[in-house]
């Protein structure tokens, strides 16, 4: 019913209608590695635009993915009864992307509905953006990265001469979706799994409910301060932890998502040619599983997370941005992930002079685990509304790192996407 309901609601803005645009956007992909065909899959977004009165507008989305491979759509149970799918088969799924009301009052914007909500400015890495959960179910090869989920809530956004103020209150305790046990990018390190090696048998793994409504719900706050060439901003969320602590009670592993609370701090600069960029955040109520307890005992510990990135034009005219992420724990007893995690990327654009090409290199890399991921991308425009793709993602390191998990899921993948 949900379903006929929001297509509906797209079907019948007049595509005449001088207050209303309608676009959608999709793609078609294909992957190959070594066990053959590794995903096969269609995405389509249908959007709709709809003035309703002078500054008021509503948006409306829908996002449906086919897909017919081992990369699957992934878990349903990371939603909120309130976000939950319209349709949820083995290889479809419907669901509202964004669905709300635009509001204008002077200095003053309101946003009612279901929305993204997108902090922080380190490209990619979410230091400070942990509002809106993200789509995991391909690990850190999906595009766009991070490919956030919208979420419910009510939210307001004040520009008062120099400083900006966003406020959000959202009811909807999504989380980070995760691909579907035995899919091919579900995690397989131990520290995703309360330390529990993937290489023996498993015990089922779950999710605890996500139907609190009220107790589990996101309250953020962010202050910004612009100067000339600076921007200055300071962020708090209550919420709850997004990436799931998995905790093994003797028969299952149930991925449990805690309260915390985290304080983030944002410092962007443009320098000539080149942007830096440095976040930075505090979570002292964190949780992770203690090492050698068979995922039975859980610490709580203060972590930081640091970014530094840095934006400018390289050789051949070409697009460069390069950061390190730092992700600390402070604890007194050993647990399954390092005390420090050391994460550096490096991601390369050349858009060719013919305006019909363009090439994308990206290299993640654990310092940490010795592993990482080389991502490459072709795409050939072959007009105002489809391009084609070609590419392919190689996965390096023990199984035992973030990236080395997926070593034996590289692959090849190419396709089409279009625009109408």
């Amino acid at each position: 019913m949900r379903a006929g309901l929001a297509l509906c609601a797209l079907a019948a803005v007049p595509a005449g209608n001088p207050l209303a645009a309608q676009t959608v956007d999709g793609e078609l992909a294909l992957a190959t590695d070594e066990d053959g065909l590794a995903k096969a899959a269609l995405l389509l977004e249908p959007e709709a635009y709809v003035s309703i009165a002078p500054g008021v507008e509503a948006v409306m989305s829908v996002r449906a993915e086919i897909a017919g491979s081992e990369t699957g759509t992934g878990t349903r149970r990371s939603f909120s009864p309130i976000s939950a799918p319209l349709v949820k088969a083995d290889d479809l799924r419907v669901e509202i992307d964004e669905f709300y009301l635009s509001i204008p009052a002077g200095a003053l914007e309101f946003r009612l509905g279901k929305q993204e909500v997108a902090w922080g400015s380190i490209d990619g890495a979410r230091v400070v953006d942990t509002v809106s959960p993200a789509r995991l179910t391909e690990g850190l090869a999906r595009n766009p990265r991070p490919d956030r989920i919208a979420i419910w809530a009510a939210r307001m956004q004040a520009i008062l001469g120099r400083v900006d103020i966003d406020l959000v209150v959202a009811p909807d305790p999504t989380v980070n979706q995760l691909a579907e046990p035995g899919a091919a990018f579900f995690p397989q390190a131990p520290r995703f799994l309360a330390g529990f090696e993937a290489t023996g048998p498993l015990p089922p793994i779950e999710r605890e409910d996500r139907g609190d409504l009220v107790g589990d719900a996101t309250l953020a706050a962010r202050v910004s301060y612009r100067l000339d060439a600076t921007d200055l901003r300071v962020s708090f969320v209550r919420g709850i932890d997004q990436d799931g602590v998995p905790v093994f009670d003797g028969q299952r592993i149930e991925l449990r998502h805690p309260r915390r609370h985290t304080l983030g701090f944002e410092f962007v600069r443009q320098l000539g040619a080149v942007v830096g960029r440095l976040e930075a955040a505090w979570t002292p109520d964190a949780r992770f599983v203690v090492a050698g307890t068979s995922g039975t005992e859980i610490a709580e510990v203060d972590r930081m997370v640091g970014g530094l990135g840095a934006d400018f034009s390289g050789p051949l005219d070409t697009y460069v941005n390069v950061q390190v992420i730092l992700d600390h724990v402070s604890s007194n007893r050993e647990l399954v992930r390092p005390a420090t995690d050391v994460i550096s990327t490096v991601r390369i654009q050349k858009d060719f002079d013919d305006d019909l090409h363009a090439l994308r290199a990206e290299w993640l890399n654990s310092f940490t685990d010795g592993d990482g991921l080389v991502r490459l991308e072709m795409t050939r425009r072959l007009d105002d509304r489809f391009s084609l793709f070609l590419g392919g993602d190689l996965f390096y390191g023990s199984g035992d790192g973030i990236f080395g998990q997926f070593s034996d899921r590289s692959r090849v993948l190419g396709g089409i996407r279009f625009a109408f």
